[in-house]
């Protein structure tokens, strides 16, 4: 079977092409679809898997894969630095290449390749100990090696001293050292030559000019040719020693560049389907043939540079009309009909091709929802058969081709037939055109056929499992469309086609003439049928558009109602919760207000307006964030055990008055805000007084804070202050520095809440000015 006929060969060309290897190259163009069961879903399972690992780690490497053709031929390797150089790159490869897939979780058959791939690593330690990036042998390749070049570099150091030792002691030398014969010689003027003794190395070409090689270094060049040679050798050894390296494992690697040749083919497709926007069909997974949007990649505009490159034509450039076309179960042989030059062949090799495509796991030119049924074979016959070597004639070549067909064809083949009934007389022509369709159908092959005999597309109206199409024409203008339509036949047009192509009006009125009425009678109901297609066509097209916006706007609404339910409901739900909430809390603040006046009652106190109008403020602030009153159920009272807030230090309270309480803190007395003590539990019973506060030595009245942190200034501060309210400092200073501000804040939160702070300011610039902070603190 041959796919010259649908060009498949110059869309593997284009496939090929992305390929980075030689060998991967091959591999594409050499790999034809196969029908065989499984071989297909088995190709299209393996791209899938390079899709899923190039669009997740990125492409993979494959230079310097074709350095395996230097390992074909059972020989031993070569010994050549460059070759090897290039077989170390294909080592390298290997192993980049299996551990890329080997940590990427690739899919089945990805992995099953990834397996096969040897595990040459010792190999590749083995090369890149002995051989650099150009095939250059190293100095870690034999110790050996390393001295012979190691005394050869000594060597060439003592010539160069001695030569220079030499120049310096005749004038005679014309300019610096020189090699000749690799030998190191100084030039001198052949008239002076007897000044500097030593052996003539070589001429200058006028004569004026000898290389002498004086005495003193002829030893030290023999010993650095004798070096010279000891390395040479060893370098030789070395790569004849990583050749047979490379001989032993020669069927792994061969094996190996295979498989990276397969890759190399597989990642060429993934590519190619990124470049042209395609899609991976999986052959057989389908019941019916369905392409939608199904474009000719030789026809495709985005691939004008890409033809232009890879096949020197860069061919269309204009944009396609994609094809869709349904085949099902029930019908699965269509006739394209309708004029010349109006898509119909195109068509038929788009499904060719998209077939053959998918059979080799290409992505394909069509849109999501496309599928193919399983296939056993396809039989194309496109085009001229005849064959003059042969004494072929077309008629007889399509016969033949015919014969063949029908000879193997089943319910699984699809069948491409170009021009049914063509090459012969028409009556003849139709009837076998005919006759063929119906035996194709009979056996339920898949069929897209093309016919220009309108009595063969008539025929087929009576003729079960089997459908027309025409090819769209637009009246208007007199040109194709290239739509293609399902359920009706299409007209010739052969007489307007002529007309356009100017054939004069007398001819053409003759041969109206000359058309028999049945046909014109056949055309003319066409023609009516067409319009009347297109009509239903174009309101079915408008109907289905309203059904979309009404079905859009349907689902839009259900969720517009929907979210609208849920937000009443949260909103309800938050409503619920807030209102009880502030129920709750206006129950309690009132409760604490009138406890707070009927404790002043009891008292015999009577609260001025301010304090009046604060408590009728709380009562009535229903603000979640704002401070509760003190309940009843923690009064103070005189003995009670307190912690003044802001600080660490325990007191008693001494008296209550209103809203100030009078604390012993030690031996010190401060008044503080109701509100800023925090009843704490009493110390453990002890012989001592109940509340005591041993003080430390006096504090200093100074405290550094610069270079500390907010969180470790903040707790310097209080405890520095909580000591000197405890030993009765009437002042301190705390120095804060200027810097960003951020301690000075610090320093005046800290001061303005605590109670032993009477008063706070910054001294004059002399003492320290905005620096620092001075406080005066509550006296006894």
């Amino acid at each position: 079977m041959t796919f010259a006929s649908l060009e498949f060969d110059r869309v593997l060309e284009l496939v090929a092409s992305f390929a980075r290897s030689e060998r991967g190259r091959r591999e594409v163009t050499a790999a034809l679809p196969r029908f065989t069961p499984g071989e297909g879903p088995s190709a299209f399972r393996l791209t899938r898997d390079v899709h899923v690992f190039v669009a997740e780690h990125g492409s993979l490497p494959f230079t310097g894969l074709d350095a395996a053709e230097l390992l074909v031929h059972d020989a031993p390797g070569p010994a050549d630095a460059a070759d090897l150089a290039r077989l170390i790159s294909l080592v390298r490869r290997i192993v980049e290449v299996r551990a890329a897939l080997a940590g990427a979780g690739a899919g089945a058959d990805l992995a099953a390749m990834a397996a096969a791939l040897p595990g040459i690593e010792p190999l590749l330690a083995f090369c890149e100990l002995r051989l650099g990036p150009s095939g250059e042998v190293l100095d870690s390749a034999s110790p050996a090696l390393a001295q012979a070049r190691a005394a050869r570099e000594r060597h060439r150091a003592a010539i160069v001293a001695a030569v220079e030792q030499v120049r310096r002691a005749h004038t005679s030398a014309l300019g610096p050292f020189t090699l000749r014969r690799d030998r190191y010689c100084v030039p001198v003027p052949a008239a002076e030559r007897s000044t500097v003794p030593g052996l003539v190395l070589d001429v200058s070409s006028s004569g004026a000019t000898v290389f002498l090689e004086p005495f003193a270094v002829v030893e030290l060049n023999n010993a650095l040719a004798e070096a010279t040679a000891l390395a040479r050798a060893e370098e030789e050894r070395v790569l004849a020693e990583t050749a047979a390296a490379f001989h032993r494992h020669r069927p792994e690697l061969l094996g190996a560049a295979d498989t990276l040749a397969r890759l190399d083919a597989s990642q060429a497709r993934v590519l190619f389907g990124q470049a042209c926007g395609g899609a991976l069909l999986e052959p057989g997974a389908g019941v019916a043939i369905r392409l939608v949007g199904a474009r000719h990649p030789l026809l495709e505009p985005a691939l004008a540079p890409l033809r232009a490159e890879v096949l020197g034509n860069a061919g269309n450039t204009r944009p396609v009309v994609p094809l869709d076309l349904m085949l099902t179960a029930e019908q699965r042989l269509v006739l394209l009909s309708g004029p010349n030059a109006g898509g119909k062949t195109v068509a038929l090799k788009t499904v060719g091709l998209v077939t053959l495509m998918a059979q080799a796991g290409i992505p394909v030119l069509a849109e999501a929802g496309s599928s193919l049924p399983p296939f056993s074979r396809l039989w194309c016959h496109l085009g001229d058969e005849q064959n003059l070597f042969s004494d072929l004639s077309t008629f007889t070549g399509a016969m033949r081709a015919t014969a063949e067909l029908l000879a193997e064809a089943d319910a699984d083949s699809l069948v491409l037939y170009d021009e049914l009934g063509s090459g012969t007389d028409p009556e003849e022509g139709a009837a076998l055109a005919a006759a063929l369709v119906e035996e194709l159908a009979r056996r339920r092959c898949w069929t897209v056929a093309t016919a220009h005999l309108i009595t063969v597309a008539a025929h087929l109206e009576n003729v079960a499992g089997a459908v027309n199409a025409a090819m769209g024409y637009d009246e208007a203008n007199g040109r194709p469309t290239y739509r293609l339509h399902l359920g009706v036949p299409g007209r010739s047009r052969g007489l307007a086609i002529a007309s356009s192509c100017g054939v004069p009006p007398a001819v053409l009125a003759r041969a109206r003439e000359m058309v028999s009425r049945s046909f014109l009678a056949i055309d003319a109901y066409l023609e009516e049928l067409a319009h009347e297609t297109e009509r239903l066509r174009v309101q079915t097209e408008r109907l289905r558009a309203a059904e979309r916006r009404a079905e859009d706007d349907r689902s839009r609404l259900e969720r517009e109602v929907l979210r609208l339910d849920e937000e009443r409901e949260r909103v309800r739900a938050r409503l619920d919760q807030e209102r009880d909430a502030l129920r709750r809390r206006a129950r309690e603040q009132l409760a604490a207000a009138l406890a707070e006046l009927e404790r002043a009652r009891e008292r015999g106190e009577f609260p001025g307006k301010k304090r009046v109008a604060a408590l009728r403020h709380q009562a009535l602030t229903l603000d979640p964030e704002a401070p509760a009153l003190h309940s009843a159920a923690a009064p103070l009272a005189p003995g009670a055990t307190v912690r003044v807030a802001g600080t660490t230090v325990r007191g008693r309270v001494q008296r209550v008055v209103g809203e100030r309480v009078e604390v012993l803190v030690g031996d010190k007395r401060v008044w503080v805000e109701a509100s800023g003590c925090e009843p704490v539990a009493p110390p453990a019973p002890s012989r001592g007084p109940e509340v005591e506060l041993v003080a430390a030595d006096a504090p200093a009245a100074e405290l550094k804070l610069i270079g500390l942190t907010q969180e470790e200034a903040r707790d310097e501060l209080e405890a520095f202050l909580d000591r000197a309210m405890v030993s009765g400092t009437p002042r301190i200073r705390v120095v804060h520095g200027h810097g960003t501000g951020t301690l000075r804040r610090v320093v005046r939160e800290v001061l303005a809440r605590h109670p032993a702070v009477a008063s706070f300011a910054h001294p004059p610039q002399y003492r320290g000015g905005t620096g620092v902070t001075e406080v005066e603190l509550e006296s006894k």
